[in-house]
C-alpha cells in the first residue's frame, strides 16, 4: 500500500468517526465472544471464561486506542478529543470558567487596545515611499539649549549644495489662512511648501496633480487641499479640481486632493500652497526641513556629514550667530517626539504587567481547582493515559479558556479604542488611525495564546511532578495539592505584588509630577477668561487700519455687561521661540547678543485682562501711540538676562545689532514671567510693544475677563459685539483660557490616568490573589488548625500565624517590586517633573498602601481560622 493511500485513508477516518467506532465495537465484541466460547469449550465456567478472554486481549481500551492511531492521524484525532473533553469540563465548572474568562478578557482587551495605540503612533510605517530613509533636519544651539529649531532658506540651500548624504531637501511651514465663503470668512489651517515636497515623500494626490517648480517660481495662484477639506467643502465631488477658493482675499485654483492619511512634521493643514526661495532671506528661521537619504546611507553617516557642514557654515557666520548645529532625526521619531514615545512604551509595558497579574491569578485558581481533580487524573492514568496526554489535556483547557477570553477581549478592545479616540490627547500624532487591523488582531491572538500557555502550564507542571497512582489512593490531593503546587502558587502571589508595586510606584511618581505641574504659576490668572480668535478681513490691508479695527472692537467688547477688561495679543501660546540678535545698552557699553525670545504686539489692557503682575514700572497707556517714542514692556526673565542685578526700567535695547537701523525701545515696565510654552517649560525672555506703535497682525487672540464663573455663557454677546464693529471679521476658536492651558497637559493627564488605572487594577488583582491563596491554605489546613487549637493554641496565635504567612509573601513581593520600581523610575525620569526617580515620599506611600491591602486581604481568612471549631475540624479529618 502506497503512503498516499495510507494518508488518504487516515484523513477519511477523521470524518467517519462514528461509523468506524461502531464497527470497531462490533468487531471487538465479536472477537471477545469467540474467545469466550473457546474458553467454555476448554472447560472453564462462564465467569472464568470471560475473565480469561479479557486478560488475553490485554485490556480493551488500550487495544482500541492502538487501532484508532492506525486508522487515522493520531495527533489530530486525540487533540480533537481533548478539545471536546476540555469544553465539557469547563461547562461543568461555570463559576471558575466565568471568573477566569472575565479576568483574562479584561486584561487581553486592555492590552489589545493599548497595542492599537502603539501600532498607530509608533509601529505603523509612515504612508510614504521608503519611509525609513526620510529624515527631519533641525537647527540647534547647545549653548542656548535650543533643540528642534526651524531653519532659514539660506541654510537649507547650503545644506543641499554641501551634502552628499541626501537625495533632496524640502521645506514647509504653517500659514495663517482666511477662507472666504458663502457663510462669511473663517480661519483654516494652511501650509506653505516647496514644490519638491510630495515627490520627495513619494506621495501622489488622489486626484489631480502637484505643483511644478516653474509654477512656484511664477507664483501662480494654485493650491492643494486635504482630503478632509475636500469632503467637507466639496462633498468629495470630482469637480473640486479646477474650483476657485478665496484665501486671504485672493482667488486660488485647486489642482489636487491629498491622500486622507497625509500628515508631515506634525502639520495637518487644510490647504497647501507653493513657495519659492525668494520668500525669505538668510536670517528668517521659519522653515521645517525634510530630507531623503540616499540608498545605503545611514542616519549616523548623515549626522556626521551634517555636523561637518555646520562647522564649515559657522566659520562664515557673524560672531553672534556661531555655535549652530544640525540635528538629523528619522522622520518617524520627529513626528512623535522622544518623551511621547517613552511614555507610550511604558504604558504598553504597564498594561502587559496587568495581563501577567491576571494570568497569574487565573493560574492560581486553576491550581486550586486541580486539587479537586486529582482523583480524575489518577483514574485517567489507571485507564492507560500517559502523563504527556494528561499534560496536553490541561494545556488545551488553558488554551480553550484563553481563546474564549480573547474573543471577548477583542470586543472590549473595540470599545477601548473608541474611548481613547474620544478622550485621548489631540496633540498625539496619528492617534486617529487606531483600528483593529491585522497586526492588532495578531497581537490579540498572541496574547491569548500566551495566556492559554501560562494558565495551562502550571497545573501541567504540578501534574508531572505528582504521583498519579498515589493520588488515586489518597483521594487526589497529592496531584495538585502537594509541595509543587504550593510553591507555584506562592511564587505567583509574590510576582503579583512585585508587579503591582512597580505599577503603583510609577503611577505615584506621575501623580506627584502632575501635582507639581498643576501647582506651577503660569504667570497669569486663567479663571473667568474667555479667549476668542479674530482675523482682520482682507480689506484691512494696512497696519493702521487693523489697529483701528482692533481698538474699536475692544471698546465694543468692554461695553458688554459682565466684561471686566479685555485685551489682545498676536498669540499667547507658542512653541519654540526663534533666536534673534539683540543690542542692549548697559553701564559698560552696548552689547549685541543672540537670544531666544519673543516679541509681541499687545493692547493697553492685555496684562490686566489675563492677570499678569506688574513688577516694576508701568503698563502701556493711551499716550503710547504711533507718534510717541517706541516703548516696550519686558518680562522678568529678559530683565535678569539683559540687565542682571539692575533695574531694567528706563533702559534701552533694539532688535538686531547695535549698528542696525531698527528703533531703540525704552523699557517702561517689567511684568512677571508667563509660561507660554506650557507649565512644564521655563519662561523665556519676552518683550511686548503697543499695538498702536507696531504693525498690527492680521490674526489676534482676544482675551476677555468676565464677572461670571462661566465665560462661555457670554460668547454669543461677545460675537455680536464684534459683528457690530465689522460683520466680515471672522470669530473662531472660542474657548476658556483654563481649557487652552489644559491642552498642554493633555498627554500628561492621559499617561497619568491610564497608569493610575492600571496600577489600581493590578493592586486589586494582587489582593484577590493573596486572599485566594490564604483562604485556600486555611481550607486545606483545617484539620491541622483544629489539632493546634485542641492541644492549647490560642485564637490570637492562629490569627498571627495565618496573617504572618500572607505578610511574608507580600513583603517579599514588596522588596522585589521596589527594586523594579527604582529601575522604572530611572528609565522614565524624563517623564517626571519636580520629583526625583527615587522620591522617598512616593515609595513610602505605595509601600504603606500595599501593606494595608495585604493585611486586609489576609485578615479575613485569618479571622475565619480563629473561629474553627476543633471538634468539627477533627471530625472532618
Amino acid at each position: 500500500m502506497s503512503w498516499a493511500t495510507v494518508v488518504l485513508a487516515r484523513l477519511r477516518g477523521l470524518f467517519e468517526h462514528n461509523r468506524l467506532e461502531h464497527e470497531l465495537d462490533e468487531e471487538v465484541q465479536f472477537h471477545l465472544e469467540m474467545q469466550i466460547e473457546d474458553n467454555l469449550r476448554a472447560g472453564l465456567d462462564p465467569a472464568e471464561a470471560r475473565y480469561a478472554a479479557l486478560r488475553s486481549f490485554g485490556g480493551l481500551e488500550p487495544m482500541k486506542e492502538t487501532y484508532r492511531e492506525r486508522r487515522t492521524i493520531a495527533l489530530i484525532e486525540t487533540t480533537a478529543q481533548d478539545f471536546r473533553y476540555a469544553a465539557r469540563t469547563l461547562r461543568q465548572s461555570p463559576g471558575f470558567t466565568l471568573t477566569a474568562v472575565a479576568v483574562l478578557a479584561l486584561a487581553i482587551g486592555a492590552n489589545t487596545a493599548m497595542f492599537s495605540v502603539l501600532n498607530a503612533v509608533l509601529l505603523r510605517p509612515l504612508p510614504y515611499h521608503a519611509p525609513e530613509r526620510l529624515a527631519m533636519l533641525w537647527t540647534e544651539d547647545p549653548t542656548q539649549n535650543h533643540r528642534e529649531g526651524r531653519s532659514a532658506l539660506w541654510d537649507v540651500e547650503q545644506w543641499r549644495s554641501q551634502s552628499q548624504s541626501f537625495e533632496d531637501l524640502a521645506t514647509l511651514d504653517t500659514v495663517g489662512t482666511l477662507l472666504t465663503g458663502a457663510d462669511g470668512v473663517e480661519q483654516i489651517a494652511g501650509a506653505s511648501t516647496s514644490p519638491n515636497l510630495l515627490p520627495l515623500l513619494g506621495v501622489r494626490p488622489v486626484l489631480g496633480r502637484s505643483f511644478s517648480t516653474e509654477e512656484a517660481e511664477q507664483r501662480q495662484p494654485l493650491i492643494l487641499i486635504s482630503h478632509r477639506f475636500w469632503q467637507a467643502r466639496f462633498g468629495g465631488a470630482r469637480n473640486a479640481l479646477g474650483a476657485t477658493v478665496v484665501l486671504n482675499g485672493l482667488p486660488r485654483q485647486v489642482i489636487g486632493i491629498l491622500p486622507a492619511d497625509f500628515q508631515i512634521a506634525r502639520l495637518d493643514a487644510d490647504v497647501w500652497e507653493p513657495h519659492t526661495s525668494q520668500r525669505s532671506g538668510r536670517g528668517a528661521e521659519t522653515w521645517f526641513v525634510v530630507g531623503r537619504l540616499r540608498p545605503g546611507v545611514t542616519f549616523e553617516q548623515a549626522q556626521a556629514e551634517m555636523s561637518a557642514v555646520a562647522r564649515r557654515l559657522n566659520d562664515q557666520r557673524p560672531a553672534t550667530e556661531e555655535n549652530r548645529g544640525i540635528s538629523v532625526v528619522p522622520l518617524s521619531l520627529a513626528m512623535v517626539g522622544p518623551q511621547s514615545r517613552l511614555a507610550l512604551w511604558m504604558l504598553g509595558s504597564s498594561v502587559f504587567c496587568v495581563f501577567l497579574i491576571a494570568a497569574a491569578n487565573v493560574t492560581s485558581l486553576s491550581l486550586a481547582r486541580g486539587v479537586a481533580r486529582g482523583r480524575e487524573m489518577a483514574v485517567r492514568a489507571a485507564l492507560g493515559a500517559s502523563a504527556g496526554r494528561i499534560v496536553r489535556q490541561l494545556l488545551i483547557e488553558g488554551i480553550l479558556l484563553a481563546a474564549v477570553a480573547g474573543l471577548m477581549g477583542t470586543l472590549l478592545a473595540t470599545g477601548g479604542i473608541r474611548l481613547i479616540r474620544a478622550f485621548g490627547p489631540g496633540n498625539l500624532p496619528r492617534l486617529n488611525e487606531m483600528s483593529l487591523d491585522l497586526r492588532v488582531l495578531g497581537c490579540a491572538l498572541a496574547i491569548s495564546g500566551l495566556a492559554g500557555i501560562l494558565v495551562g502550564l502550571a497545573p501541567a507542571m504540578a501534574t508531572m511532578r505528582g504521583d498519579l497512582r498515589t493520588a488515586g489512593q489518597e483521594g487526589g490531593r497529592s496531584v495538585s495539592g502537594g509541595t509543587a503546587t504550593r510553591r507555584i502558587r506562592r511564587a505567583l502571589v509574590v510576582a503579583d505584588f512585585a508587579l503591582a508595586i512597580v505599577l503603583l510606584a510609577g503611577a505615584g511618581l506621575l501623580i506627584r509630577s502632575w501635582w507639581q505641574v498643576n501647582s506651577m504659576d503660569p504667570g497669569f490668572r486663567p479663571e473667568r477668561v474667555l479667549v476668542m480668535e479674530i482675523s482682520a478681513p482682507p480689506a484691512y490691508g494696512i497696519a493702521a487700519q487693523r489697529s483701528g479695527l482692533y481698538q474699536r472692537t475692544l471698546e465694543a467688547i468692554q461695553a458688554v455687561p459682565g466684561v471686566e477688561s479685555a485685551g489682545l495679543i498676536g498669540d499667547l501660546f507658542i512653541t519654540n521661540p526663534r533666536e534673534q540678535i539683540l543690542a542692549v545698552e548697559r553701564d559698560d557699553g552696548t552689547k549685541s547678543e543672540r537670544l531666544r525670545f519673543v516679541s509681541d504686539e499687545v493692547s493697553a489692557d492685555f496684562f490686566k485682562a489675563i492677570g499678569t503682575r506688574l513688577l516694576r514700572g508701568r503698563f502701556f497707556s493711551a499716550g503710547d501711540g504711533p507718534d510717541a517714542p517706541p516703548v516696550a514692556i519686558i518680562n522678568d526673565a529678559m530683565a535678569r538676562r539683559s540687565w542682571p542685578g539692575q533695574d531694567a526700567v528706563g533702559r534701552r535695547f533694539k532688535l538686531g545689532s547695535r549698528d542696525s537701523d531698527g528703533p531703540w525701545y525704552v523699557v517702561v515696565g517689567v511684568v512677571g514671567d508667563m509660561r507660554r510654552q506650557g507649565l512644564e517649560r521655563e519662561a523665556f525672555p519676552q518683550m511686548f510693544v503697543p499695538v498702536a506703535q507696531s504693525g498690527s497682525p492680521r490674526n489676534v487672540d482676544l482675551f476677555v475677563r468676565t464677572s461670571t464663573d462661566d465665560p462661555l455663557a457670554m460668547a454669543g454677546a461677545l460675537r455680536a459685539a464684534v459683528g457690530r464693529v465689522e460683520k466680515y471679521a471672522p470669530v473662531y476658536g472660542v474657548a476658556t483660557l483654563e481649557r487652552l492651558l489644559g491642552t498642554y497637559l493633555a498627554q500628561r493627564r492621559f499617561q497619568t490616568s491610564l497608569l493610575a488605572g492600571f496600577s489600581l487594577v493590578a493592586l486589586l488583582m494582587a489582593a484577590v490573589g493573596i486572599y485566594g491563596l490564604i483562604q485556600y491554605s486555611v481550607a486545606m489546613r483545617t484539620q491541622e488548625i483544629g489539632i493546634r487549637m485542641a492541644i492549647g493554641a490560642q485564637a490570637g496565635g492562629i490569627f498571627r500565624m495565618i496573617l504572618g504567612e500572607g505578610l511574608k509573601l507580600s513583603l517579599t513581593g514588596l522588596l522585589l517590586g521596589l527594586l523594579g520600581a527604582l529601575w522604572l523610575g530611572q528609565a522614565g525620569s524624563s517623564l517626571l517633573f519636580g520629583v526625583t526617580a527615587t522620591d522617598p515620599l512616593t515609595f513610602l506611600a505605595v509601600s504603606l498602601v500595599l501593606i494595608v491591602v495585604a493585611i486586609a486581604a489576609c485578615g479575613l481568612p485569618a479571622r475565619r481560622a480563629m473561629k474553627i471549631d476543633p471538634i468539627v475540624a477533627l471530625r472532618q479529618g
